[in-house]
């Protein structure tokens, strides 16, 4: 999947720098956001391309000519009231994947920042109807309001996650395996360094679907552990599995998201605190109980393994 990024306006002297206000420049932030947004969707492995300028018939043209799959054009809103506040996106007339791209993004910010949810609407910009691709332009928040300006510059890292987050929601509503190693089509039985195919497939049919970031983390995981064997319990389900065995039905497992793990050399804490430490979105905590020496973790990858987290104990 090919992103193309394109932060706002221009922080080269003699462009365009967008709007000034509150001491800082539309264009140093949007490119700031911009650069974390490209590294969180290469760590899921995405191929992306960023580019800055001022020119808007240039940036469609490289997009175009790279053949980009989405674009994503990153901006900060002003207005003459300072007291304008909130988040808004926008995609092409008529374009129903820039529509629900444009939600997913808007949802996002709105739901892990806080921002006054203003509208998702159609627009004719430039760069929205130049493209030849699903387009979206965000207006992340107001660089006139100096509440927000300030929550621009000290959020730079939760506005790329978030947008990272939508682009990743994206994908997976149009394709719910994106990006998977299919262990029952793959003539390869080594995954990685430590992971084979064998230990990810269903136990009901022998089928399989597995995120090559999930099996990454994992590696990353064994290595936080002194490179101690971590045992597989669970997979990737089926539908028809995963029902069997109680599973919800959006459980991660049934996507090639999820693992259920033990480390039988590591005890149950030192585990916990590694894995804590690393970028699984989702972590379920399962200690042992009064005698039984059980336990295991449930690890996943739920917004791409870019480590927006949610954790519970069973």
């Amino acid at each position: 999947m090919k992103i193309f990024i394109n932060p706002g306006h221009s922080v080269n002297v003699g462009e365009d720098p967008g709007a000034c206000y509150n001491g800082v420049r539309e264009a140093d932030i949007c490119l700031n956001i911009g650069r974390r947004v490209e590294n969180y969707l290469r760590a899921v492995g995405c191929e992306v391309k960023l580019f800055q300028y001022d020119g808007l018939q240039e940036i469609c043209a490289d997009a175009n000519a790279w053949n980009a799959d989405l674009f994503v054009s990153i901006h900060c809103n002003a207005a003459d009231n300072p007291q304008a506040h909130g988040t808004e996106t926008f995609y092409s007339y008529g374009s129903s994947a820039g529509k629900t791209l444009a939600k997913c993004i808007q949802t996002q910010i709105v739901n892990s920042i806080g921002t006054f949810n203003r509208r998702v609407e159609d627009r004719g910009f430039a760069v929205l109807v130049g493209t030849a691709m699903p387009a979206v332009l965000v207006e992340t928040a107001f660089i006139s309001n100096p509440t927000e300006a300030k929550l621009l510059v000290d959020r730079e890292d939760d506005f790329a996650r978030a947008i990272a987050r939508g682009v990743t929601d994206f994908l997976c509503a149009q394709n719910p395996l994106p990006d998977v190693v299919d262990t029952s089509k793959k003539n390869c039985e080594k995954m990685s360094a430590h992971f084979h195919e064998s230990e990810f497939v269903c136990p009901c049919c022998g089928t399989g679907h597995v995120k090559p970031r999930l099996i990454e983390l994992l590696e990353e995981l064994r290595t936080e552990l002194g490179d101690n064997p971590i045992h597989i319990n669970s997979g990737y389900r089926c539908p028809n599995h995963n029902e069997e065995v109680g599973g919800v039905a959006n459980s991660q497992h049934v996507f090639g998201n999820a693992a259920d793990i033990t480390i039988p050399l590591v005890g149950f804490n030192r585990a916990k605190k590694a894995a804590e430490r690393l970028d699984f979105d989702g972590i379920g905590f399962y200690p042992p109980i009064g005698k039984d020496p059980a336990w295991f973790l449930h690890v996943d990858i739920r917004s791409g393994g870019i480590g927006d987290r949610v954790t519970w104990e069973g």
